[in-house]
């Protein structure tokens, strides 16, 4: 009989952990993730896009080339890393453009670094339309891209925002979003002429310039952190954007919240430790982001990219975020020791009333 209690009082705790990541998982479903539906009309309005800049070159010659074979359009940030957390309204597409006879500069040296081209003979981004001199400008790219995509979609709210082009559809557009948008990113694919480092991107800096990026490494990371913990990192990463959103009124930086995560996932998968709760893997996203608000800026991922700062980060906001990880973590604490109604209430103090009963 005492076995038989002994196995009861075992499935008994096994359901009521099952119930608060059930919670979290209905959470994710009605208030965070991106609908299938939504999915399949973003997939048609960005495939329609950038079938159109793809063709441009063919209508006019004077227009910069995208690389179709040495490299190829590609959908970056966080849609690409299905960390994107509902509206849909902010959908990265990268296009890199053909290099032929551009060479990578920095204080006036010729960098070791070949810019990818599919063999074009003539550059029309030497010409004054794109280049200042001898410089390619990207604020001359992001004028000239925004004005062809105004030309094509004169119905669509299109305007250069420094980085890139922002196209703001209105395709699912609701009470709390404006429909799809699109951040439309002219850039340069190099990759080095010696060993020991991998290839990255070139986009607008903002200021006419470069900076380094490469959203493929940033999927990448994802998928793998993805894979070694158990399905659970884009799930945490999206809850912690979704908490941001609703209880910080949207502060804190995305990416950095992102990128604070995937190094404590990264390092959880260094020690060879995999996460298999998305209790305890919420509760370290919290102290990954609490830990790197209170250093202030993270290095990036990719070497001489460009620092990754918190956002708009207050004495306030620095209490509100100590207190939830505190929270976070006394509610995991809560849920090991089967005190199950316990960790399911400071879970909803600290996610509020949209976290499930």
């Amino acid at each position: 009989m005492a076995g038989f209690d002994t196995a009861l009082w075992r499935a008994i705790s096994e359901y009521r952990a099952k119930s608060v990541s059930q919670s979290f998982e209905d959470l994710l479903t009605k208030s965070i993730n991106i609908s299938d539906g939504m999915r399949s009309m973003a997939s048609a309005s960005h495939q329609n896009l950038r079938g159109f800049l793809e063709e441009e070159y063919q209508r006019d010659t004077s227009f910069p080339p995208i690389l179709k074979t040495t490299d190829c359009d590609f959908l970056g940030g966080s849609f690409a890393r299905h960390t994107k957390t509902w509206p849909l309204d902010d959908i990265d597409i990268y296009f890199p453009l053909d290099g032929a006879n551009l060479s990578y500069y920095m204080n006036g040296a010729v960098l070791p670094y070949a810019v990818a081209s599919d063999g074009l003979s003539w550059n029309p981004l030497l010409t004054p339309r794109w280049a200042n001199g001898s410089w390619v400008s990207s604020s001359k790219l992001i004028d000239g891209f925004a004005a062809v995509l105004k030309r094509r979609f004169p119905q669509t709210k299109i305007k250069p925002n420094g980085h890139a082009v922002t196209v703001q559809m209105t395709q699912g557009a609701s009470a709390v979003s404006h429909g799809l948008g699109y951040d439309i990113v002219p850039c340069f694919s190099l990759s080095p002429n010696q060993q020991g480092e991998g290839g990255f991107y070139l986009m607008p800096d903002g200021r006419g310039g470069w900076m380094r990026t490469n959203p493929r490494y940033d999927g990448a990371v994802a998928d793998l952190l993805q894979k070694d913990h158990n399905g659970l990192f884009r799930k945490a990463v999206k809850l912690l954007k979704y908490w941001n959103a609703e209880q910080m009124e949207g502060k804190l930086n995305s990416y950095f919240i992102e990128l604070s995560i995937a190094r404590a996932f990264w390092d959880k998968g260094c020690k060879r430790e995999s996460i298999s709760t998305l209790s305890y893997g919420v509760a370290l996203a919290f102290w990954a982001v609490q830990q790197a608000v209170t250093r202030g800026v993270q290095d990036p991922w990719l070497t001489n990219a460009p620092p990754v700062f918190p956002g708009e980060v207050l004495a306030g906001c620095v209490i509100v975020l100590k207190s939830a990880t505190d929270l976070a973590c006394a509610a995991w604490e809560d849920e090991k020791a089967s005190r199950t109604a316990s960790a399911a209430a400071k879970w909803k103090r600290v996610f509020g009333d949209g976290f499930p009963d």
